[in-house]
């Protein structure tokens, strides 16, 4: 298995991706905003999450945040 480490990663971190965002989406934009104003450490965390797919510039922010204590 660790001879294939590529593969794990070509196939494991889309399907985690993919679920990840499945997960999110299960609130409504409105309820995400809620959770945010109240937690706002975790919503920088969940930010962090999402973008580590997708967007360096945005991955860099979300730590940037998260460790402000979710202050923007």
């Amino acid at each position: 298995m660790h001879d294939r480490v590529e593969l794990w990663v070509v196939f494991l971190w889309p399907a985690l991706s993919a679920l990840l965002n499945i997960v999110l989406r299960a609130r409504t934009p409105e309820q995400w905003a809620v959770v945010c104003e109240e937690h706002p450490r975790f919503a920088a965390c969940i930010r962090l999450l999402r973008a580590l797919g997708v967007d360096p510039a945005k991955a860099i922010r979300s730590v940037q945040e998260l460790v402000a204590g979710g202050a923007k």
